[in-house]
């Protein structure tokens, strides 16, 4: 069995100076806080997910951030609507011209993501379209990391950066155009699909703030410090 020095040599050589600063950097950047959305069943894995997702971005790993970033994204709809239907009960969903009752969270699990975001809306649960469009976004993004390549923005007029991504790959293809300011991703390293990885991330923290409050509390914010480790804190 390798020592427990030549583990930590490994990990000193993997996680250079360089890499951690600019892990610190991005950090910084992204203004973390504090998300409070209760100890229900199963938002510990959320908790697991949100973690390693920012992890993966802070050291560099952008495809692997912007792919956990849609699978975070499709867990937390998962995680708010099987508390739905522990509070209301079964939901009605017409798909393909039938009607389908969600009923418990094997429903939940067997519908993709288009499926979990259309009857979030319908049912009121998240009314804002455009934490809709952002959710939408991530999955184009995510689902051409997976099947193609990380897409990278560009610098257009005016401050503003743009991304050509695939919306759906049935011919005729069809894109989608994602748009954000240069000066909300300014002192970061400019590396290779970062701006991307940032995109997600900071798009999904919007949908979970949203999605997954605290319905007793009301409230979202830094929180108190002193009390970060209660099961039900996550800080970013």
């Amino acid at each position: 069995m390798e020592s427990k020095d030549a583990h930590f040599t490994t990990l000193k050589k993997r996680y250079n100076d360089e890499r951690i600063r600019e892990a610190a950097l991005r950090r910084a950047h992204l203004a973390y806080k504090t998300i409070k959305f209760g100890d229900n069943y199963k938002s510990g894995k959320v908790r697991f997910l949100l973690a390693q997702m920012h992890q993966n971005y802070y050291f560099g790993f952008f495809e692997t951030a912007c792919t956990m970033a849609g699978i975070l994204l499709e867990q937390g709809l998962v995680l708010r609507l099987y508390n739905y239907l522990r509070k209301y009960g079964p939901i009605p969903y017409r798909k393909k011209g039938k009607t389908v009752w969600i009923q418990n969270r094997e429903d939940l699990l067997s519908l993709d993501l288009v499926d979990l975001l259309q009857i979030v809306y319908e049912e009121q649960i998240l009314k804002n379209e455009k934490l809709i469009l952002y959710s939408h976004q991530i999955r184009w993004i995510r689902n051409m990391v997976v099947h193609d390549r990380i897409p990278q923005f560009r610098k257009r007029e005016n401050g503003v950066l743009e991304m050509r991504v695939i919306k759906s790959r049935r011919k005729p293809v069809k894109y989608a155009t994602i748009k954000i300011n240069e000066e909300e991703i300014k002192g970061l390293t400019g590396k290779r699909g970062e701006a991307t990885a940032y995109f997600c991330i900071s798009r999904v923290r919007n949908v979970l703030e949203e999605l997954l409050i605290d319905d007793s509390k009301k409230s979202i914010g830094i929180g108190d410090l002193e009390n970060e480790n209660s099961s039900y804190l996550f800080q970013w």
